[in-house]
């Protein structure tokens, strides 16, 4: 069920071309180093699976639109790259008390409000901010041509949900490029 919803949420993608860029008239693309940018010790197990995950996700998304990989960055058109940075944080629940008193018992006079049945504080969860930002670099003048980013916060429990949400984030942004320009 979590990776259906994961699928199924969408996120506004804040996107930038240069002028200059011409993307959809170039061929062919490289991979150049991405970095995450999270709190903490991570395994470079984990490193690794969320590497492979997002770069698959716009290694997808770029052939569906007419890019091929190049055999190496040199012979490149495009150089891809992102970044993903994020931090957990605790906030306080937001399910409803159930069985307190109702706006008409509390606001008669003299009525003592009731406690509500679910007297107890709500629980914690645990809420990741984050941001994927994918990045595309003309080799030729080492200058930023297009950026596209999602900024979001969300509610995954696992470091699985998280790596699927994150490549999730990567394939809609990828979404943005515009496609490769057919020759007439």
């Amino acid at each position: 069920m979590a990776a259906i919803a994961a699928c199924a949420s969408t996120w506004p993608v804040d996107s930038f071309e240069a002028p200059e860029a011409g993307i959809a008239n170039r061929r062919t693309y490289a991979w150049k180093g991405s970095e995450f940018g999270v709190p903490g010790e991570t395994d470079p197990a984990v490193i690794e699976r969320a590497d492979h995950a997002l770069r698959s996700a716009v290694d997808t998304v770029l052939a569906h639109k007419g890019y091929t990989p190049a055999a190496d960055a040199s012979s490149a058109d495009m150089l891809v790259s992102y970044q993903v940075a994020g931090h957990r944080r605790f906030v306080m629940g937001d399910e409803p008390r159930v069985g307190g008193a109702s706006g008409t018992e509390v606001l008669t006079p003299g009525a003592t409000p009731t406690p509500p049945a679910s007297s107890a504080l709500p629980r914690e969860q645990s809420v990741r901010d984050g941001t994927v930002i994918v990045f595309i670099d003309d080799p030729k003048s080492d200058r930023l041509i297009w950026r596209g980013l999602i900024n979001a916060e969300t509610r995954v429990a696992t470091t699985e949900g998280a790596i699927r949400q994150a490549a999730e984030m990567a394939r809609q942004i990828a979404e943005e490029i515009p496609a490769r320009a057919t020759k007439p």
